[in-house]
């Protein structure tokens, strides 16, 4: 998948690098015990249509890059998606339909959409 940030097409990657950046970004603290819940986390937040953390995907799937884009570039860049695009909706549904096509993540994303099912 790509993404126009800063007027340039960036190839959004949802490998083994991806999911430890989202592990920063949604790290859980049990009892002095560490646990990174990132594609959990980023999985549920995309479920419920919080624009948050589509910074926090971009950023994740453009860390395999030598010069990633700022955090400011890509918030400007999703900002600008919705004027364009009405909404965020497609972009929503893309990202989740990318992270099911992941050979890494495709069987934890079809987890994550069963037990979701299962909630409703």
């Amino acid at each position: 998948m790509e993404f126009m940030i800063n007027e340039k097409a960036y190839a959004l990657k949802f490998g083994i690098k991806f999911i430890r950046e989202l592990d920063k970004v949604y790290e859980i603290d049990y009892q002095g015990m560490k646990f990174g819940m990132g594609v959990n986390m980023a999985f549920m937040n995309l479920q419920q249509l919080n624009p948050a953390v589509l910074q926090d995907i971009m950023k994740a799937a453009v860390s395999h890059l030598d010069t990633p884009p700022s955090n400011k570039q890509i918030e400007k860049a999703i900002e600008q998606y919705a004027i364009e695009n009405d909404g965020l909706g497609d972009l929503f549904a893309e990202l989740k339909n990318e992270l099911g096509k992941s050979p890494i993540m495709k069987d934890t994303i079809k987890q994550l959409q069963a037990a979701s099912v299962k909630e409703v």
